[in-house]
């Protein structure tokens, strides 16, 4: 007999929670060091494309600002703790470049400068957060983090919704497409690709109860500016068409997709990609493909102008665990 549901979910579970821990202690090993985003994927053995959001599910927050929190945490701490170091050397070993990064940074998180918190200004914070005058990452910060992420993993285990997801085969699907190139908060933007691609499609006979209409948000606001983040308006069409002015022809790369239905206002796209990569793909038993996520859209969009109401499928590209 298979696994379990529970025996899959459970086993899933600790293989994310193994490999996020893996790119934690990475972190904390090379705090100093450039830390970028695809070696800490390849330490987690995720692809580069999905790690974020799956990391940013796991742990809070994304990693360039868990890095960057950590690294200020242990200024703080050597700024009390060695009173004699430069400012300059404290910043550089923390993994800063500059000094005056360094400061712009502490200012913006600690609300004074380095010097003024040496000085004793930590001492009047008034949030009741103290600097713990500790040695160099002793056994007790080393045990207390590693009770704060099981924690974390415990808490992410009683959230856990059961999703109404499927595994669907996906082929080979050629995809007529308009670029928006300017963010996904500009819904004109969006609109307006949309109505140059229908224009294309309705005398082609691409247009009409069965078309298969597609959104690809290619890139992740966490990371991107989000002014900048890259939106594929799409459509379904056969081998016969060809691309023509602003509408280019892509192929939808084929395999195994988890497909969970959402419907809601325009919120409901962030809810839904962090519902499917930070609560349904840990406890599935499948991990994500190296490849874009898509939007299937069921229908046309509802509501009004300023409050719409989407119904689409999410299909995110996953591959055994």
């Amino acid at each position: 007999m298979g696994e379990s549901h529970r025996s899959v979910s459970l086993r899933t579970q600790k293989e994310y929670a193994r490999r996020i821990n893996a790119a934690l202690d990475y972190i904390d090993r090379n705090i100093a060091d450039d830390i970028s985003l695809d070696k800490l994927a390849a330490v987690a053995c995720f692809s580069p494309y999905h790690f974020h959001r799956i990391f940013s599910a796991f742990v809070g927050e994304p990693p360039a600002e868990y890095v960057r929190r950590l690294r200020l945490e242990k200024a703080a701490i050597l700024l009390v703790n060695e009173a004699s170091t430069p400012v300059t050397t404290i910043a550089l070993s923390c993994g800063f470049s500059t000094s005056a990064l360094f400061s712009r940074l502490f200012k913006a998180r600690f609300g004074m400068t380095p010097t003024a918190w040496r000085a004793g200004g930590y001492e009047k914070r008034k949030n009741g957060q103290e600097v713990r005058k500790v040695g160099k990452d002793g056994p007790r910060d080393r045990w207390y983090r590693w009770s704060e992420r099981a924690r974390t993993w415990e808490r992410r285990t009683v959230m856990t919704k059961k999703l109404d997801v499927r595994i669907e085969d996906v082929p080979p699907w050629r995809v007529a497409y308009v670029k928006h190139m300017k963010g996904y908060e500009d819904s004109a933007g969006i609109g307006d690709a949309f109505q140059t691609l229908f224009c294309w499609a309705g005398p082609r006979g691409v247009m009409g109860p069965d078309m298969r209409v597609l959104g690809l948000a290619l890139d992740n606001p966490d990371i991107t500016p989000k002014d900048k983040c890259r939106y594929y308006a799409g459509v379904v069409v056969n081998d016969r068409a060809e691309p023509d002015g602003r509408v280019g022809i892509m192929t939808i790369r084929p395999g195994k997709y988890a497909v969970g239905r959402f419907s809601g206002g325009a919120g409901i796209f962030k809810k839904a990609y962090a519902e499917m990569y930070g609560e349904w793909l840990p406890g599935s038993g499948w991990q994500p493909d190296d490849s874009p996520a898509f939007e299937s859209y069921i229908g046309e969009p509802s509501g009004t102008e300023k409050r719409p109401h989407f119904v689409f499928d999410l299909y995110v590209p996953v591959k055994p665990l």
